[in-house]
């Protein structure tokens, strides 16, 4: 009996899941930690709703949208600019983009939260996460799935011929 194959996609689909739960771990404390990060005041530069789609042979006509938000900011002189809202957003309506896209109207003033380690990162948004629990579901779900089957394999309930 050849365990070998199955286990190896086992221990991938743990390792895949491991690294998404590890990802968003890391995300939220970040965004947690940017609550106490120094502010500026910086002008919105760009501001539109970006609009995609993919016309590949697998994916039927999928649109995908994007808010597409450009700042300037000045920090001890030096300028900088960032197009990053939050930490993590994984994906959007049109909606969801039109509503970010309304916050943050071309030349408005905005607040400036920046990582006083590193200036040129930098967030409009701080602590928000949105779509951290996609990449926890996610990774729990890969993680699973992966220990599920490795189990099965180990104990010869899985078979490849």
């Amino acid at each position: 009996m050849n365990i070998l194959f199955p286990s190896l996609f086992s221990l991938i689909f743990i390792f895949i899941g491991v690294v998404a739960i590890n990802f968003g771990r890391n995300t939220a404390a970040k965004a947690k930690q940017s609550l106490s990060w120094p502010t500026t005041e910086g002008e919105i530069a760009h501001s539109a709703v970006l609009y995609q789609t993919d016309t590949s042979a697998t994916a039927d006509n999928a649109s995908t949208y994007k808010a597409d938000v450009v700042y300037r900011y000045k920090v001890h002189g030096k300028s900088y600019s960032s197009s990053k809202i939050s930490f993590l957003d994984l994906a959007s309506t049109t909606n969801r983009a039109q509503s970010v896209v309304s916050r943050y109207p071309d030349n408005s003033t905005v607040q400036v939260y920046y990582n006083p380690t590193n200036p040129a990162e930098a967030v409009l948004e701080p602590e928000s996460v949105s779509g951290i629990t996609f990449l926890y579901v996610f990774g729990g779900l890969f993680a699973a799935a992966g220990l599920f089957f490795l189990i099965m394999s180990l104990t010869g309930h899985v078979h490849v011929h």
